[in-house]
């Protein structure tokens, strides 16, 4: 579980202060109680496939991107490269958390 993130989430506009572990949560917080283990463990739960489905969507950007080139009319192979960065625009619909990136051709 990434604490920090959680937190980030939960709370985008309260004070707290958390290097890696429930324990070095410091709260700064005075309007509203500090959140115990458990909920912020729960919550990781709900919000983690969001989280790391943006992550994979950013690295897919960077990599439709870094081949956009390669989808010009007169590049070598543009047809393999065309269904490569379909694949890439595919991800999204199909993405679990176990998916891997498409590799591109060579």
């Amino acid at each position: 579980m990434d604490y920090f993130v959680t937190m980030s989430f939960k709370f985008p506009d309260k004070e707290f202060y958390i290097k890696d572990t429930y324990d070095s949560l410091e709260w700064f917080e005075t309007t509203i109680p500090k959140p115990t283990d458990e909920e912020l463990q729960q919550y990781w739960q709900e919000i983690q496939f969001e989280y790391f489905k943006g992550i994979m969507v950013k690295q897919r950007n960077m990599l439709l991107i870094s081949s956009d080139f390669r989808a010009l009319p007169d590049y070598p192979h543009r047809d393999i490269w065309l269904s490569y960065r379909q694949e890439l625009r595919d991800l999204p619909a199909i993405w679990t958390i176990d998916t891997q990136f498409p590799i591109p051709p060579e």
